[in-house]
């Protein structure tokens, strides 16, 4: 049991985006562009962008775990603290043998809107294009880390984790996100949902993460969602 955990604190952690380390070598082969070729538009941005990014100290995010009331792989349906989620069957199966769920919410902050709104006014593509990308790969490459030291707080109890799932990936419909902050209820992790179940900053993530004995981590089924447009088929390809 997680009886130290049980006052549900959410746990918070902060990061420069110095600490996130993210690389221009990262960046470039998720643009699909050769790193080696230093004189490429796309990489003289890049090293462009990333000096205006040292200092941000907007990146924030954390997790909170609540005991799995019930969770039905057939019916796609997942419960906790009396509020139901519906991330669908491929998410559910992921999830089989949760004990406990971590709700998580991450944010690059609102720099990488700012940039790219100001590159669009210019008229400057290429750099809102680039910098668009950037502030997705530094909001997941911040979540990797409290995704790590999620991890290493189980092992401490015996405890294993699940790959992390978001509403609007893996077939999981976008409005739940509703139900999702409502189970996260008041974080110190600056993020808002619009009407449209938008996140404010724009460059944010939020979802689950399966705890228990039983459970593993496995290969996001991208064969099978086939969606082009998701991150994370983006950047297993890369």
């Amino acid at each position: 049991m997680l009886s130290d955990m049980q006052n549900n604190e959410f746990q918070t952690y902060g990061y420069t985006f110095k600490e996130v380390g993210l690389t221009p070598g990262e960046i470039a082969r998720f643009l699909k562009v050769d790193p080696s070729e230093k004189e490429h538009p796309a990489n003289v941005f890049i090293h462009e962008i990333l000096n205006k990014l040292p200092d941000n100290k907007e990146i924030t995010g954390g997790y909170r775990i609540l005991p799995v009331d019930d969770l039905n792989v057939k019916e796609g349906r997942l419960a906790c603290n009396n509020v139901e989620l519906n991330p669908g069957r491929q998410v559910s199966t992921c999830l089989q043998k949760s004990e406990y769920i971590a709700l998580f919410v991450c944010t690059a902050g609102d720099i990488f809107t700012g940039l790219t709104r100001r590159f669009n006014r210019r008229g400057d593509s290429l750099e809102a294009y680039i910098t668009d990308a950037i502030g997705s790969l530094t909001v997941e490459k911040a979540m990797d880390g409290i995704q790590s030291q999620l991890e290493k707080a189980m092992k401490k109890r015996d405890l294993q984790i699940t790959d992390r799932y978001s509403p609007g990936y893996c077939n999981w419909p976008v409005s739940e996100q509703k139900e999702l902050f409502a189970l996260l209820g008041e974080t110190p992790v600056p993020v808002s949902l619009t009407g449209t179940c938008l996140m404010i900053p724009i460059k944010s993530i939020s979802g689950v993460i399966g705890i228990g004995k039983e459970v593993r981590k496995s290969k996001y089924a991208c064969a099978v969602c086939g969606d082009e447009n998701c991150i994370y088929i983006k950047i297993i390809k890369k």
